[in-house]
């Protein structure tokens, strides 16, 4: 953390004069924060002896002095304390912001943003063969994003396989990926993720949408792309794809966030808190990919992930033809 501080000489001497109250104001002692952080990771987080154990390094992290002069606004603090905590807990999900809790229901309507990205359905084409494509590079909420999914999946509609591409996707809704992921699976199939609280027992949230469009068939070859920067939701559509048999996973491993965020608990100093308090795990394996991330059945790289997705399917296709 000191490292992150330090200016080198050369800088400071050509830097102008800062007041006293200024650096009051640019800087901060965060420990009060810090020590709220322990206590809610022993209350609140999802694995209860991970969380006390990280709550004891947060600890002795704030005694060494690692968070007692921290400087920058709103947002480079959340950011430092963010650190500190993942450095402690590596919980991909975990994460700490500047400013009030969010709101875990979306607005009605998309920002300009959402809607220039399209929602994060980027590409929606058709390859040479009749292999269809589709790059999903963040998952919109499901009242956004299902009319658009809808036109998409139409598009698609008589592809001789498909290609899913969530590579550099980060997560986002998870009903909107529960609506893709069903679109490849039976009418009426059992969930493939089911949620534990840390008490271990099942959480009780409303059953999967179905969607509205027509299924692909069963048969159709799948194949999902990921990479390290697919995290959170799009490892659990790779993740539950593969163990329902569905799809062939082809690309790296994924970054391994597989807890579950609901809502954000407020911190001192004007900070909020997103911590897991769910966790998942397949139906049948009765796993997840915490920490580890999903394992490509084909490694490939980002220049060759898509080339070789469509290689696979085309062999599928003479071979199918045989």
């Amino acid at each position: 953390m000191t490292g992150f501080l330090a200016i080198p000489l050369m800088f400071a001497m050509a830097m102008p004069t800062v007041s006293v109250e200024t650096l009051a104001v640019s800087c901060a002692d965060l420990r009060p924060t810090v020590e709220a952080i322990a206590v809610i990771l022993e209350s609140r987080y999802v694995l209860p002896a991970r969380g006390a154990e990280g709550a004891t390094r947060l600890r002795a992290a704030a005694r060494r002095g690692d968070v007692s002069h921290i400087c920058g606004d709103g947002p480079a603090k959340a950011a430092a304390l963010t650190r500190a905590t993942r450095g402690v807990l590596n919980d991909l999900h975990l994460r700490v912001a500047f400013g009030a809790p969010e709101s875990s229901e979306p607005p009605a309507k998309p920002d300009v943003d959402a809607l220039v990205d399209n929602l994060g359905i980027e590409d929606v084409s058709r390859l040479p063969g009749g292999i269809g494509y589709i790059r999903l590079s963040t998952w919109a909420p499901i009242a956004w994003a299902e009319p658009r999914l809808a036109n998409a999946f139409a598009l698609l509609r008589d592809s001789t396989g498909l290609i899913i591409d969530v590579r550099g996707n980060p997560g986002g809704d998870g009903d909107t990926v529960n609506l893709v992921e069903r679109t490849f699976l039976p009418i009426g199939a059992p969930s493939t993720l089911r949620a534990f609280d840390r008490a271990g027992k099942p959480a009780k949230w409303e059953e999967s949408k179905e969607p509205e469009w027509p299924r692909f068939p069963l048969d159709m070859p799948l194949i999902v792309l990921i990479n390290r920067e697919s995290a959170s939701g799009s490892e659990a559509l790779a993740f539950s794809l593969r163990e329902e048999r569905r799809a062939t996973i082809i690309g790296t491993r994924s970054a391994g966030a597989a807890h579950v965020l609901r809502d954000a608990v407020s911190l001192p100093g004007g900070f909020a808190l997103y911590i897991p308090q769910y966790r998942y795990e397949g139906r049948l394996s009765h796993t997840d990919w915490e920490g580890v991330g999903v394992q490509p059945d084909i490694e490939a790289g980002p220049k060759d992930a898509k080339m070789l997705a469509w290689e696979f399917l085309r062999k599928n296709q003479d071979g199918a033809k045989k």
